[in-house]
């Protein structure tokens, strides 16, 4: 799991503001761009060893959804869930949240995939 991966899966979504770790900012340390947004974090990547080499990878990632309105971040996030599926993920968690800095909501999905 790369970030390239990930981003040929989801890059498409929320008009194309997907960013791997961090949103664009100003040089306030605010958003420079309008939501909606994705933000993507691949948090650990594990592999597995055998005798001959690495065997199996899992990995766990994170995905932000942020939005104006609650429903407009968990239909995103939901378009990312299945935007993910070829990760063959074994386990999805799914929060919600508000942002009173940005004054967004956030949807929040994470993975974890082996492969």
């Amino acid at each position: 799991m790369t970030e390239a991966s990930i981003f040929e899966l989801i890059g498409d979504l929320a008009g194309g503001q997907v960013y791997p770790y961090v949103a664009p900012l100003n040089a306030q340390g605010d958003p420079a761009i309008t939501a909606p947004w994705i933000v993507f974090t691949v948090v650990s990547e594990v592999f597995g060893d055998t005798l001959c080499g690495p065997a199996e990878e899992n990995g766990s990632l994170q995905v932000d959804v942020y939005a104006s309105s609650t429903d407009e971040a968990r239909t995103i996030r939901e378009a990312v869930a299945t935007a993910l599926a070829p990760l063959h993920f074994t386990q999805l968690n799914k929060t919600n949240g508000y942002e009173s800095d940005t004054g967004l909501f956030r949807a929040t999905l994470e993975i974890q995939s082996q492969q």
